[in-house]
């Protein structure tokens, strides 16, 4: 696939990146501090939307894997769910005038109900793409490199650059841009998107045993608790970071960018070393390596006191995020291959779906730790001036930003050194996967039997 197609299909990344990373960082400021909602009724929202990921997670991959249609099997769910989940992501942004306390959270939960489910049918989709379209550490690698800067410039775009979309044209404004700059990016990602015949045979189990067999995946399982524990550090930093630089920093608008372009930036760059790094040491190690520099880097974020210091520690913390960013999708992408020669199927849509599943847990833990700190340190919302925040509650930011996020990469640590897809073992389970795949008949073509290991 040449290069052209392979940067079209990249794009879709910075369609994940959009909205998500956007709804993530500045939907809780928006309706706990702009419009008042208390901090117990959005985390029962966040907690009620979890429920709702157990469920349309693995069962959208599930649906996907089993899916037949002149089109394939991913491209037709990408292609519809599209617009459905730009107008979705608007409407999350225009609450109806004059709604608060209980009817407030009601229009939020259907919202992010809708939002997610079209988010999980396009971009479960999309991603599932990415094992069967690039089947070497080299080509995953590369692609995976661009995914995570196009990736990343969508999270600047919805993060770092949002208060200025904001002030300028309102949270209706930023609705409409980050929905439609979404839709334009995944549209675009068709045009290098391509789905193999040989490899369509599909999940063969019902639901129930598909999410029972994927559970039993040692590999899986030590990855995804590893992936559970950096997702939550990560979104909760993300939603803490419009607190953090509002009442521990006292930022303007303009100076909260900078600090957020700064690890965001980072992010990017270091993705020239971590994209040769990986090829040279693994997903294990380089993401063993990430945990390290981007635990050691929250630390100093508690006693962050001046812009200039802030924005160092925040390009600090972006290199180790950088790697993390980076391993996420090859792992699961080894993981899949490994379950392809056990199996004689390409099960991509429930891994990711299941993967995903476990990861929006990290929405509601991260809601739920935020919003009990808030509760316990007697934040204050709305308030027309910053150096009003009660000091306990600045205090309780901080840790938000450092301690407790320190902690919880800790125990991500202890996961991924327990990940056993490394070394020899991945060696030979990518050469016998291409050698299988290889000898795969054209569709249509009479069975030569089931590979496994």
């Amino acid at each position: 696939m040449n290069f052209w197609k392979k940067l079209a299909y990249s794009f879709g990344s910075m369609g994940a990146g959009l909205p998500e990373n956007c709804f993530t960082t500045w939907a809780m400021y928006f309706y706990v501090d702009k419009l008042g909602l208390s901090p117990r009724l959005f985390a029962t929202a966040m907690l009620i939307y979890t429920a709702w990921n157990c469920l349309n997670d693995p069962l959208f991959g599930y649906w996907s894997d089993r899916t037949h249609t002149r089109w394939g099997r991913r491209i037709p769910y990408i292609a519809l769910g599209t617009l459905p989940l730009a107008l979705a992501f608007y409407l999350i942004w225009v609450p109806p005038a004059g709604i608060t306390g209980i009817a407030m959270f009601w229009y939020y939960l259907a919202i992010i109900f809708a939002f997610d489910g079209f988010y999980t049918l396009v971009i479960l989709n999309w991603t599932a793409l990415y094992p069967e379209m690039y089947a070497t550490t080299q080509d995953r690698s590369v692609v995976n490199a661009w995914r995570q800067v196009l990736g990343i410039v969508g999270v600047i775009v919805g993060v770092a650059l949002a208060p200025i979309l904001i002030a300028k044209f309102g949270w209706k404004g930023l609705g409409v841009i980050i929905g439609s700059g979404t839709a334009l990016v995944m549209f675009v990602s068709l045009l290098g998107s391509k789905e193999n015949p040989r490899i369509q045979g599909g999940e063969s189990l019902s639901l129930g045993p598909a999410i029972k067999n994927t559970l039993v995946n040692k590999s899986f399982v030590t990855f995804v608790l590893f992936n559970l524990f950096f997702q939550t550090v990560l979104v909760m930093v993300q939603g803490v970071i419009p607190f953090y630089t509002q009442f521990a920093l006292l930022l303007t608008d303009t100076q909260k960018t900078f600090v957020l372009l700064a690890v965001f930036l980072m992010a990017i760059i270091s993705q020239l070393l971590w994209n040769k790094v990986v090829v040279r040491v693994g997903t294990r190690s380089t993401a063993i390596i990430g945990i390290g520099l981007f635990t050691v880097f929250l630390i100093p974020l508690a006693f962050v006191k001046t812009l200039g210091v802030g924005i160092t520690f925040f390009a600090l913390l972006g290199v180790g995020l950088g790697a993390l960013l980076l391993v996420e999708d090859m792992m699961i992408a080894d993981i899949c291959d490994e379950d392809y020669l056990k199996t004689g199927a390409r099960r991509e849509g429930m891994y990711y779906g299941v993967n995903a599943l476990i990861m929006r847990s990290s929405v509601a833990i991260s809601a739920g730790i935020i919003a009990f700190v808030q509760i316990r340190t007697h934040y204050v919302a709305k308030l027309t001036d910053p150096t009003l925040q009660p000091h306990t509650a600045v205090v309780g930011f901080r840790a938000l930003m450092s301690g407790i996020p320190a902690v919880l990469m800790l125990i991500a640590l202890v996961f991924i050194l327990m990940y056993p897809l490394y070394g020899k073992k991945l060696e030979a389970v990518k050469k016998q996967c291409a050698l299988t795949t290889a000898s795969c008949p054209d569709p249509g073509a009479p069975s030569t039997g089931t590979p496994a290991i």
